[in-house]
């Protein structure tokens, strides 16, 4: 029975032009973070409406099965709303058990997050029965594990105007800068202001002290006539750079792009160091762009920082990327790289302080932090970008651990009790350095590979850095389309069965065969449209335990 069929005349009849049907999700603690940054990067998390905690004796979650009439369904008194409010749990409508079974227990916390995404009585959104649908249309779509229930919620809508103060000072400072326009510029009323407001994207990000804005800030009709026609001729656009600054309490403000995967100007198109040409920065110094990474260049540069999961990255947004979406991933790095229950029995006792770790893409840290934090005894890392090391030097200090640097191809230097070793180099070099400092660090357990668009190039290199003797996990990164996942799992698998095979792994009375397998595969966040992140965790393991 679809959802429409449940919502009779007489509930239709209530909903005034002030009110609407919202959707809320519910999700276990330790996920509202990651999709509460999803949400508010997509503009739908609705700040003018607290996180709660979930209790379905509170809530009133209801199976949608057995809501047939209108007195059915509970009515939440709330002295503060003008409107009734009223709220569906759509479990058994919309969720997929087997997803979410595994995510959490009964005995978990668990929060309803509010969104701003509203729905109509006959929303085909609805009648899909499809959570991933939904999901979808709220740029969860790499996040529908997380979700353990999705909720309809009966509720006033706000006016526009109100929902843009709710979501973000961003747009009461657009309001007053417009407000404050010379009789000149012939905004043409009230009313043309507010269509101004409705087409404005208000997400936000702060990195301290800068502020990113979207590329669709103000992208959308009829702005971009008035950018290039009255504001800009006239420096206005100065003025609001400022004021945003200055309310904001940031002193660096700029419009973030995509990392492009092509730089077609450059002699060398591949964007392999991943410079974040689009970038434009709009108010502050940033600095020069293509200088060279030297010492006083690194001390005059624009640097910012963030913390995730209580670690420090910093990196100089001129000059290298940062990416908050992959925080799903580090976080699950915290605690696949300690937990033994998921892996095959071995010659050393499974602690992280037994093993080393690979970044063979290590950027300023993303990865390769994690694994400093969940006790790795010594990550390994390989990265060219010059500024993404400065990046992680800085970013590493400041969580405590120390690092050594190595820049000469030919030089192995002095192995010392550094956390990171970082090597300044192409991680074609990676099997011969493993090979150099298998006698002076343990084990190589982990290996990472966080390249994209597919961090193929490297699963040879991948291969030969394990540890010869006990194998161990290599985490390969991967966009791949959403119904191709399954597809491309086993065409994975298949390419590391041929390269294990082609680097001849030890066997003999002393040293096992070894067996390739995909142990899980995590869908990390939407890339594009249609496009998962993937992460396919590939063990490469003693076929028999030692």
């Amino acid at each position: 029975m679809d959802f429409a069929q449940h919502v009779d005349d007489r509930l239709v009849d209530t909903l005034d032009e002030g009110s609407g049907l919202f959707v809320s999700l519910v999700v276990v603690k330790r996920e509202v973070k990651t999709i509460k940054q999803a949400l508010e990067a997509c503009g739908h998390l609705d700040k003018s409406l607290k996180i709660t905690s979930y209790a379905p004796s509170i809530n009133g979650s209801l199976d949608i099965h057995s809501i047939r009439h209108i007195s059915n369904i509970q009515r939440h008194n709330d002295t503060k709303r003008s409107a009734p409010h009223f709220t569906w749990g759509l479990t058994d409508h919309l969720v997929d058990h087997h997803s979410s079974s595994d995510l959490c227990t009964d005995s978990e916390q668990k929060f309803v997050i509010p969104t701003t995404f509203e729905v109509g009585r006959n929303d085909e959104t609805l009648t899909t029965r499809s959570q991933d649908a939904l999901l979808s249309q709220l740029g969860l779509s790499s996040c529908h594990q997380a979700v353990v229930e999705l909720h309809l919620t009966y509720r006033r809508r706000p006016s526009a105007r109100l929902l843009a103060n709710h979501r973000s000072l961003l747009a009461q400072v657009v309001r007053r800068w417009l407000d404050s326009m010379p009789s000149s510029v012939e905004l043409r009323g009230r009313p043309y202001i507010e269509s101004l407001l409705e087409a404005c994207n208000w997400s936000y990000t702060i990195y301290a002290p800068m502020l990113l804005l979207p590329s669709t800030f103000l992208s959308k009709p009829p702005w971009p006539e008035l950018v290039e026609r009255r504001f800009r001729p006239n420096d206005l656009l100065r003025a609001l750079y400022e004021m945003i600054c200055e309310q904001l309490k940031v002193t660096h403000l700029a419009v973030n792009g995509p990392i492009p995967a092509l730089l077609p100007d450059r002699a060398w198109p591949a964007n392999v160091l991943r410079s974040p040409t689009e970038l434009v920065p709009l108010h502050g110094d940033f600095g020069e762009p293509n200088l060279p990474p030297t010492t006083k260049n690194f001390q005059d540069a624009f640097w910012v920082s963030a913390v995730q999961n209580g670690i420090t990255q910093v990196w100089a947004p001129l000059y290298t990327m940062f990416s908050r979406g992959n925080i799903r991933e580090k976080t699950r790095l915290l605690r696949l790289a300690t937990q033994p229950s998921t892996l095959c029995q071995t010659a050393s006792p499974f602690e992280p302080k037994n093993m080393s770790a690979v970044d063979l893409y290590a950027g300023i840290g993303y990865f390769a932090f994690s694994y400093a934090r969940a006790g790795i005894s010594k990550v390994i890392c390989w990265e060219l970008n010059s500024w993404s090391i400065e990046g992680l030097r800085r970013g590493a200090e400041k969580n405590g651990w120390g690092t050594k640097i190595v820049r000469d191809v030919d030089s192995q230097q002095e192995i010392g009790d550094e956390r990171l070793l970082v090597f300044h180099e192409s991680n074609v070099n990676a099997a011969r350095r493993a090979r150099a400092l298998r006698e002076r660090v343990p084990p190589i357990r982990h290996v990472n590979c966080g390249y994209l668009p597919s961090s193929s190039e490297s699963w040879n290199a991948a291969i030969r850095v394990l540890d010869p003797a006990e194998g161990g996990w290599i985490h390969a990164h991967e966009n791949v389309a959403a119904k191709h996942i399954a597809e491309r799992k086993q065409e994975v698998v298949e390419v590391f069965e041929d390269l294990v095979d082609e680097y001849h792994l030890p066997s003999s009375s002393t040293t096992p065969s070894f067996r390739v397998e995909c142990q899980h595969v995590e869908q990390v966040k939407a890339y594009g449209p249609g496009i998962i992140h993937c992460v396919f965790d590939i063990a490469i393991l003693p076929s028999t335990p030692l």
